[in-house]
């Protein structure tokens, strides 16, 4: 049994408690907000403590991994303090708000000899993996150019709007986008080039941004994410790779903060070049509990994670803020 420290109880806060609590082998023990009242609302449904201090959750002795769901400019300022405190960490993406920040948890990791791991969750994600076993099977011969979506509403439930600051959370550009330039980069490796354009929001946020990722091989890919659909649009993501030999496809479409994800069935569908359809097996499983259930795992038999990476996640981190530095080179924004 791994007992959890839980540090954030927003949103994803929520997300990662409950999957937890679907896991016989961990429990949280502890819940820290500086929003007293939502800390004891989610404490509440595990039986765990309630702080205001994350430091004070953190050098518990009872605590074995440290949860990091704070805001994105504070995960490495936790992380860091965890590890050295000699707690396991996983982290929330994106793993940082900077590369030098990135840095710092590597090395506070490999110094103390913790496990480490950021939620890319799309890496366990049920439609995306069978999508990256369809496309290393060689079925349909190499794969050309992929196109990947994800399109939001912007939040509105974080705290003090941090999530759409350029200076704390990135906007959709960091915090939305990552998602599949870390997918794209699990299946294909680091690209060669960046190239980005997008549309500023009015705090100066890049929350409309297109993104090209080249390979020295002729690879490409298009990936999109915005902030600025309207709140009644449903959350969509999609991903479309094109290959010598057919074309793989996934659509998704659920609730406002894909809190609908387990009531909406989109298969994967396969199109051959031979004129057949085929529609791969998906597993069932939330990916958020298949992620962190993995963490867990992890640290109960004692070796690193290997699905993701701190460096995997870091070098995410590099395409993104690539991809934001590419865009402001070439804004028109309005």
């Amino acid at each position: 049994m791994v007992k959890i420290g839980m540090l954030g109880a927003g949103f994803i806060g929520k997300v990662h408690a409950q999957a937890y609590a679907n896991i016989p082998q961990a429990k949280v023990v502890a819940v820290c907000d500086l929003n007293a009242d939502e800390a004891k609302k989610l404490a509440e449904n595990f039986g765990a403590d309630v702080s205001t201090d994350c430091s004070e959750v953190i050098g518990r002795s009872d605590v074995d991994i440290i949860d990091v769901c704070l805001p994105t400019y504070l995960h490495a300022r936790y992380a860091v303090e965890a590890a050295r405190a000699g707690k396991h960490v996983f982290c929330e993406k994106p793993m940082a708000f900077t590369l030098a920040e990135a840095d710092s948890m590597i090395e506070a990791a490999e110094k103390a000899g913790i496990s480490m791991m950021i939620g890319q969750v799309l890496r366990f994600w049920p439609e995306y993996v069978a999508i990256k076993k369809v496309l290393d099977s060689g079925e349909l011969g190499k794969s050309l150019a992929i196109t990947a979506t994800r399109l939001g509403t912007a939040p509105v439930w974080s705290w003090d709007r941090w999530i759409l600051d350029p200076n704390r959370g990135g906007g959709a550009a960091l915090d939305l986008h990552i998602h599949d330039l870390d997918y794209v980069s699990w299946v294909w490796g680091k690209p060669n080039g960046v190239s980005a354009r997008g549309v500023r929001s009015v705090a100066g946020a890049w929350d409309h941004i297109f993104t090209t990722l080249s390979y020295d091989d002729g690879r490409v890919a298009l990936v999109e994410g915005t902030f600025f659909v309207p709140q009644n649009f449903p959350f969509t993501m999609a991903l479309r790779a094109v290959c010598e030999e057919g074309t793989v496809e996934f659509t998704f479409r659920a609730g406002v903060n894909i809190e609908a994800r387990d009531k909406v069935e989109n298969p994967v569908v396969v199109y051959k070049r031979d004129g057949t359809i085929a529609y791969p097996e998906v597993g069932r499983e939330d990916a958020y509990k298949a992620e962190i259930e993995y963490f867990v795992n992890c640290v109960n038999e004692g070796r690193k994670p290997e699905m993701s990476t701190p460096r995997d996640a870091r070098q995410s981190l590099e395409i993104a803020l690539a991809a934001i530095e590419s865009a402001g080179r070439g804004d028109a924004g309005i």
